[in-house]
């Protein structure tokens, strides 16, 4: 466990105090799932793509500390900058989504994706999952 004096008012001390522990730790549990996960599922589905058998776990892993870092950023941020953010990337899922009519790949009969030479993704995700906290009641 940590061992940050409460009256520590550094960046890191106000955030310790403030975070919602138990959230925390719930999402670095599902993180630490999800790898058990992909290091169980990858090497059968690389197989049959005919690809190296942990490709899938590899990308995980480095996917997994950029999310991290991502994650404490945020966290670390203000409230109204994170809902300028919000806003921002709500925006920009929009934007793809109208992109990918254009540049989308068809797959299965579907433009959904758009690949960019290191990632490949789906912009109703990211829009999906900003409009839901744009519109929630905690974060107004």
């Amino acid at each position: 466990m940590i061992q940050v004096p409460r009256d520590d008012r550094s960046v890191i001390g106000q955030w310790w105090w403030t975070v919602d522990r138990w959230s925390l730790g719930a999402v670095l549990g599902i993180m630490a799932f999800g790898v058990l996960l992909t290091l169980a599922a990858s090497p059968p589905a690389a197989e049959r793509i005919g690809a190296d058998s942990f490709v899938f776990a590899k990308r995980q892993f480095l996917f997994l500390p950029v999310a991290l870092l991502l994650m404490l950023a945020i966290s670390l941020s203000s409230p109204r900058h994170v809902r300028r953010l919000a806003l921002l990337v709500f925006c920009g899922s929009i934007v793809l989504l109208a992109a990918t009519f254009v540049i989308g790949i068809e797959i299965k009969g579907a433009r959904r994706w758009i690949n960019v030479p290191v990632i490949s993704c789906r912009p109703c995700w990211s829009a999906a999952c900003w409009r839901c906290w744009c519109c929630s009641p905690t974060s107004a």
